[in-house]
């Protein structure tokens, strides 16, 4: 039987899967149809399977924890898909889902600071180094891929990176409201509860305040695009998520999230082996220390 540590570590391994096919999504989706229209639809088409996975698989979930718990989530949820998404998508589009990714990297170390604020948890020497060794390798990764493109894209570059920064800002905090909370409820009840807060805001914003809550549902009339929606909606905030929450259980929140952060590196494979992209040496260089360090998080 495996040990709890080394599920939680598989299960952020498959949740950072489907984040990098969910970035390569988003960020085609941000610049054919509009970040804000996919931060919002697709979250209606998530609620429902999401609240009918918890209800399968966890039973009826509300009234099994005190109002102050769904309140959080809600906030949770707030933070997390609606105001983080949004930023990150804003970072794709504005300076690609690479570089975007490298700056979010500073997640774990917002989680470590708030986990160790909160729950008190403390993460060994080793692994402390292993998150520094995975961080550094992915930032060789990144900022060596396709210089020429960040000088097209200078004007966006300063936009992209504040972007990034509040996206990992909001992903650690929300990250935090939803462990706090895990004790009460399953990951999947977790999980539809903060999509329900994140539904909320986001139209709220669509009909208050952009006044485009049926263009939104317009802008996917396509086949195409609506069919990536429904892949990276499922693979993402439905699958993705709810394999973090239930690490959450079994590994300390900042060493879940440091793992979570190689998401460029299969970015990279997918550019590399589908879009047969040239190989450049630190590339491999950066790939080589990432991996070293994701392994030794598992000693």
């Amino acid at each position: 039987m495996l040990p709890n540590l080394l599920i939680g570590q598989i299960l952020a391994i498959i949740a950072a899967l489907t984040y990098a096919e969910n970035s390569i999504i988003y960020s085609y989706l941000g610049n054919k149809v509009s970040t804000r229209a996919t931060v919002h639809v697709r979250l209606w088409i998530a609620v429902p399977i999401i609240v009918a996975m918890a209800l399968i698989g966890e039973g009826n979930f509300f009234g099994q924890a005190s109002l102050s718990n769904y309140l959080i989530l809600l906030l949770s949820g707030v933070l997390g898909y609606f105001f983080c998404d949004s930023f990150s998508f804003w970072a794709f589009t504005n300076i690609g889902p690479r570089e975007a990714m490298v700056i979010m990297t500073l997640n774990p170390i917002f989680n470590t600071i708030l986990s160790y604020l909160f729950f008190k948890e403390v993460l060994t020497v080793i692994q402390l180094f292993a998150i520094l060794i995975t961080l550094s390798g992915v930032i060789i990764l990144i900022l060596n891929q396709n210089k020429e493109s960040d000088i097209k894209k200078k004007k966006n570059k300063t936009k992209g990176v504040i972007f990034a920064l509040l996206a990992a800002v909001f992903q650690a905090t929300s990250n935090i409201l939803a462990k706090g909370a895990l004790s009460d409820l399953g990951p999947l009840s977790t999980n539809a509860i903060r999509m329900i807060g994140g539904l909320i805001a986001a139209s709220i914003f669509a009909i208050f305040f952009r006044k485009e809550f049926k263009k939104d549902f317009i802008s996917f009339n396509g086949k195409k695009n609506l069919s990536l929606l429904l892949i990276a909606t499922i693979s993402g905030p439905v699958i993705g998520m709810s394999l973090l929450l239930t690490s959450f259980n079994y590994s300390p929140v900042g060493l879940v999230t440091a793992i979570v952060q190689i998401s460029p590196i299969f970015i990279l494979l997918y550019e590399l082996i589908f879009l047969k992209k040239h190989i450049k040496l630190l590339e491999i260089i950066g790939t080589i220390i990432s991996v070293v360090g994701v392994a030794m998080m598992f000693l």
